[in-house]
């Protein structure tokens, strides 16, 4: 994505669960994508962060918690909210 638009909603969960902006965009950027509801859901699994571990090294040992534990989800480029994973989440 080029260009990431945060609505209020997701500027709002973000600042009240400590989402850093920079993660929200690396999960889009990089993660796995499912359709739900009509829009997408971004995440990031072990195997494709164990394959950017030497490629963003510095980033991954200074937000590695947020982001094993985060998920996005967006309609376009404009991100709608971001949360916490508390379930697995099953790829078909």
């Amino acid at each position: 994505m080029k260009d990431t638009i945060f609505t209020n909603h997701a500027k709002h969960r973000c600042q009240n669960r400590g989402i850093p902006p920079k993660v929200v965009k690396f999960i889009i950027d990089n993660g796995k994508s499912l359709n739900t509801h009509g829009n997408k859901k971004y995440f990031i699994p072990k195997k494709i962060l164990r394959s950017l571990k030497y490629e963003h090294k510095d980033f991954l040992k200074s937000y590695d918690k947020f982001i094993k534990n985060t998920a996005v989800v967006c309609n376009g480029d404009v991100v709608i909210t971001a949360m916490k994973i508390t379930k697995r989440i099953y790829l078909k």
